[in-house]
């Protein structure tokens, strides 16, 4: 049993050894593979801390683009929103300009083009010409239309906002 001990022992102080010996640290001149030899190119398998932090920080970046963007697409459709209300205030006022004479009744603002009278109103969630149902606004809570100070206003609640515009001067008959 001593004998077999001894040669186990003897056998892994050799395979010991062999290792050294053949080791990178104990590189030998005459050695025909020196890049076998040479630490600095060693692979390693894995990333270092410095490409870790890189790769984070090109995904932050990334992450933060893709924020303003999203944040910028949100911006531009309530600007659009606010934009067709502003047209809609804009094709008011060229429809009383257009015409010859106008009056508020019942909430409604009452235009008259020679023969012609038109009615425009709040009906449906939207302000709307009548005859033919031609649509100015949408989506709106409350519209109304009343006369004050010698102007025609419209007044409405839109996305719990309120609003009011001068739409056009009273003409005198």
């Amino acid at each position: 049993m001593k004998r077999s001990i001894h040669r186990i022992l003897n056998s892994i102080h050799i395979i010991r050894i062999n290792e050294i010996h053949n080791s990178k640290r104990f590189y030998h001149h005459e050695s025909k593979n020196q890049a076998d030899c040479d630490l600095s190119k060693k692979k390693f398998n894995g990333f270092t801390l410095a490409e870790a932090l890189c790769g984070l920080l090109c995904s932050i970046v990334v992450f933060e683009l893709c924020l303003l963007c999203l944040q910028s697409a949100v911006k531009l459709t309530d600007a659009n929103e606010d934009r067709q209300i502003q047209f809609a205030i804009l094709q008011l006022r060229e429809e009383t300009a257009l015409s010859n004479y106008c009056y508020i009744d019942n909430n409604e603002l009452v235009l008259k083009r020679g023969e012609s009278e038109f009615r425009l109103g709040y009906k449906n969630h939207r302000i709307a010409k009548t005859p033919g149902y031609e649509i100015f606004l949408e989506r709106i809570e409350e519209g109304e239309f009343y006369d004050e100070d010698g102007w025609i206003w419209l007044h409405i609640v839109y996305q719990n906002r309120r609003m009011q515009w001068q739409i056009i001067q009273t003409k005198e008959n």
